[in-house]
């Protein structure tokens, strides 16, 4: 089952794009970024002068508040003075902590794409899988070899796909699914075989997807939940038409066979995670979900799926509604999730990360990152230390890229800086390589006004 593809009036591109204001579907080619999204260029140009650039245009009165500060700080300076005395030695400021660990730039993939999915094969070498170049999907995959350092151009996909998940089974292979491409969503899914360097087109998903999750389960099958589908009731969401869904199935990897589960989740969700337990159930949390006056929502609420059961079944919320977020499972086995978009109307990038504990469902707060992204990506390594490199800083709608990383240390719940890659980008794909360094591929780089920039740099982070 595939969307309806659109055609932007003007260009007669097939697009999903709308405009915010006005809803004609619109194409990048024409699209405008916003404060509150995605315009066409006629409402882009009705918009009227920040706040920012008005006050620019008024008379200044900062000579007067400046003579005014100045003498408050004069005379605060002399009392603070008087009351001290001479005595005493004054305070050295605290230093700024040192960045932990460094960066070094490999080499460029050799088919630039934006967006991307990286997964880590059990030879050890990453393997990055498809993408976008904008609204062009790419079939394109390639191996990086950590020894050498180097990328190589490996067989594509049978099918183009870009936003789509991916996933390591148990015997090594690949599984590939869902994504869009052409503006159609896809139900397709395939499988590529390291041993054999090739692509096997496999049984496709009853309902076709895009922004769901993939999870293995410790039986071998995996299971996929929700994503944004052709049936259900759409609403806007970062400028294009979201279609939340509540549907999950269940891949049988010996009998090449998609079921759906006997239960579907309780909410429909959209860019939301699905973590794997160590007692084999799924933890979903947040997501995008069903629209509230034509606007898709952040969720707070999470529900779990046991596979005994075959079935889903609600949980206790989290502290902050979030969707487009990273999540990921501690060695304590508790469930780590960090950032995402978040607010009043999902517009915003948070900086909070929150922590699961499978034993009572209880969440607790795990420290605020020193600055907030979405779009990003998260590693775990062995030590318990979590890593969070690139996305982007999301204010009112308005995308800015992040080069920033940080890295989370369980024992004493603290975030530090962990330095800056050599290429700011939202969306990359990462993976964790066999020597302990994390490799971060591909993703866009966004801007204010801008439309969106992939990039084929890579970044490798060594802690």
């Amino acid at each position: 089952m595939a969307t309806q593809a659109l055609k932007c009036e003007r260009h007669g591109e097939a697009t999903r794009l709308t405009c915010v204001e006005c809803g004609k579907p619109i194409c990048p080619k024409c699209a405008v970024r916003t404060d509150v999204g995605l315009k066409c260029e006629a409402d882009a140009k009705g918009v009227e002068l920040s706040k920012e650039t008005l006050a620019m245009l008024r008379p200044s009165r900062t000579p007067l508040l400046l003579g005014v500060a100045g003498i408050g700080l004069l005379f605060a300076l002399v009392l603070f003075l008087l009351l001290r005395g001479g005595g005493e030695e004054t305070e050295t400021p605290t230093a700024a902590l040192p960045a932990v660990g460094t960066w070094s730039p490999v080499p460029d993939l050799v088919s630039i794409r934006g967006t991307t999915n990286a997964v880590v094969l059990k030879d050890g070498r990453a393997l990055a899988i498809g993408g976008g170049v904008g609204q062009q999907a790419i079939a394109a995959v390639e191996i990086f070899d950590p020894a050498a350092g180097v990328w190589q151009p490996t067989a594509p996909m049978n099918e183009a796909r870009r936003g789509h998940q991916a996933v390591v089974l148990g015997d090594g292979r690949v599984l590939v699914a869902g994504g869009i491409a052409e503006g159609e969503l896809l139900a397709s899914t395939e499988i590529y075989d390291p041993a054999t360097a090739r692509w096997t087109t496999m049984a496709p998903m009853s309902v076709a997807r895009l922004g769901n999750t993939l999870t293995l389960l410790t039986n071998g099958n995996v299971l996929v939940t929700g994503g944004t589908s052709a049936e259900t009731a759409s609403g806007a969401g970062g400028g294009q038409t979201i279609r939340p869904d509540s549907t999950a199935e269940v891949f049988n990897v010996a009998a090449n066979r998609w079921t759906k589960t006997s239960g579907g989740l309780s909410t429909p969700r959209f860019e939301h995670t699905a973590t794997a337990l160590d007692d084999g159930r799924v933890l979903i949390a947040g997501g995008q979900g069903p629209p509230v006056s034509g606007v898709a929502s952040a969720l707070v609420t999470t529900e779990l799926y046991d596979p005994a059961v075959d079935s889903f079944r609600k949980s206790n919320d989290m502290a902050d509604a979030r969707f487009n977020h990273a999540a990921l499972k501690l060695p304590d086995r508790t469930v780590m999730v960090v950032g995402g978009a978040g607010g009043t109307n999902g517009d915003t990038s948070l900086s909070t990360a929150e922590v699961f504990n499978p034993g009572d469902g209880s969440w607790t707060a795990a420290g605020a990152l020193t600055g907030s992204r979405s779009g990003h990506v998260a590693t775990v390594f062995p030590d318990g230390r979590v890593l969070v490199a690139g996305g982007e800083s999301l204010t009112r709608g308005a995308r800015r890229s992040l080069a920033s990383a940080e890295i989370f240390t369980l024992e004493k719940r603290e975030w530090r800086s962990a330095g800056n890659m050599n290429c700011p980008r939202s969306e990359p794909g990462a993976a964790l390589l066999g020597d302990g360094s994390v490799l971060v591929v591909a993703g866009d780089f966004a801007a204010p006004g801008q439309q969106p920039d992939p990039k084929g740099c890579a970044d490798r982070y060594r802690p």
